[in-house]
């Protein structure tokens, strides 16, 4: 019984809360990515590299929101600054919902990502907050992939049904519901002066540090070779035959799969240290990665492929998101962190769409390999610092560098 409580949340309220903040608001256009790009290219005229274009300009402006308010994090009313960004995305998607210029719709999206950026700050910060902050972050991808089974099947329908307006008005709905949730976030950073990270320096943390630096880079790399695959994974399922409908199916059985990756990082925790778990993650996710982008003539492989993406995904981002907000008690470093994140995956879609054009899917591919890469030279140095920091708590004569 004591195994089985120890596996469920510590603070019901704020893992559900940081979920609804960060992934149902904050980063909810990234499920509906590959609909939404499929239906701007069929609903506006344009093509690949427009519409990834115009999704990127959406994500940069929810980076910009989330970096300016990370600073503020420690001392910021998180719960108010959840709900106010919030609100201003539901009403941004009703009202894309009704447009057709593309400029006009454009400004409008980017709107929507400033409230978005608050959001995703809220909710990272607010998992540094937990007493475990790996374990919460576990919880909360949990929640985001059953989020995910559940809005593919809707997502996919909605966009059958009425195209771009009807992904739109499927969002909205999405983030009211989320509404209800973030109402339970701590208005305020909770300290747990028991803890060994907050005894021994991770509290204060430089945002600017060489560590932190790093961390929101790893962040970066991870989410771009990510987003740089999902961005168009539509586009290349219906090239080896499977139409919309199918792929959402696909899509959402995926899903429910790939709740087996957050469960084991919030099973596991740091049974093995960060560095093993935080390794496999970033490799396993690459190959998936580079699996259904190079599977665009073999069906099978790229079927194998996606049913792999979440499981992946999820069990690589739980160990970074608490990777980040390890290093840093009171969330700048984890909000932050979560700018980056958006950032990658504000570039990726433009760069999918520039180097499929240049030379297709092969050379996407080596694109993945290198942020592959990248990310694993970039997570290094925050390892290592919680690393030191574990050998701080152990012994106090150790200092942190």
């Amino acid at each position: 019984m004591n195994k089985m409580r120890n596996l469920l949340p510590d603070n019901w309220g704020l893992v559900f809360s940081a979920f609804a903040s960060a992934y149902g608001v904050g980063l909810l256009a990234l499920l509906a990515l590959p609909f939404l790009v499929s239906a701007i290219m069929k609903d506006l005229q344009l093509d690949a590299a427009q519409a990834g274009f115009l999704m990127s300009a959406e994500f940069i402006f929810t980076m910009l929101a989330s970096l300016l308010v990370a600073p503020a994090m420690g001392r910021a009313p998180r719960r108010t600054l959840a709900l106010g960004g919030a609100i201003v995305v539901i009403l941004a998607n009703l009202i894309s919902a009704s447009l057709h210029d593309v400029y006009t719709l454009a400004v409008v999206r980017c709107i929507a990502g400033i409230g978005a950026g608050l959001c995703l700050s809220c909710g990272n910060a607010s998992v540094a907050s937990a007493k475990n902050p790996d374990q919460a972050a576990g919880h909360m991808n949990i929640l985001f992939v059953g989020l995910m089974a559940i809005v593919m099947i809707a997502f996919a329908e909605a966009m059958a049904a009425d195209g771009l307006a009807g992904l739109y008005r499927a969002i909205a709905v999405t983030n009211i519901v989320m509404l209800v949730f973030i109402c339970f976030m701590p208005q305020r950073a909770i300290p747990h002066a028991n803890t060994p990270h907050f005894q021994h320096g991770a509290k204060h943390q430089n945002l600017f540090s060489v560590t932190s630096i790093c961390m929101m880079a790893a962040m970066f790399c991870f989410s771009m070779r990510d987003t740089m695959g999902w961005a168009f994974v539509e586009q290349v399922g219906v090239s080896v035959g499977y139409t919309s409908e199918e792929l959402g199916r696909l899509f959402s059985l995926q899903s429910f799969i790939g709740l087996l990756g957050p469960v084991v990082a919030a099973t596991v925790g740091k049974r093995f240290g960060m560095r093993p778990p935080v390794i496999i993650g970033i490799l396993a996710s690459g190959a998936v990665s580079l699996g259904y982008v190079l599977g665009e003539h073999s069906k099978p492989m790229y079927t194998i492929s996606v049913m792999m993406i979440s499981t992946s995904y999820f069990y690589a981002l739980a160990y970074l998101t608490a990777l980040a907000a390890s290093l840093d008690r009171e969330g700048r470093v984890a909000a932050a962190s979560g700018s980056f994140l958006t950032l990658g995956i504000a570039v990726g879609p433009a760069l999918t769409g520039l180097l499929a054009e240049q030379g297709g899917f092969l050379l996407v591919g080596w694109g993945l390999a290198a942020m592959v890469l990248l990310t694993l030279i970039a997570v290094m140095v925050p390892l290592a610092a919680i690393q030191r920091q574990n050998a701080a708590a152990i012994d106090p004569v150790v200092t942190s560098a």
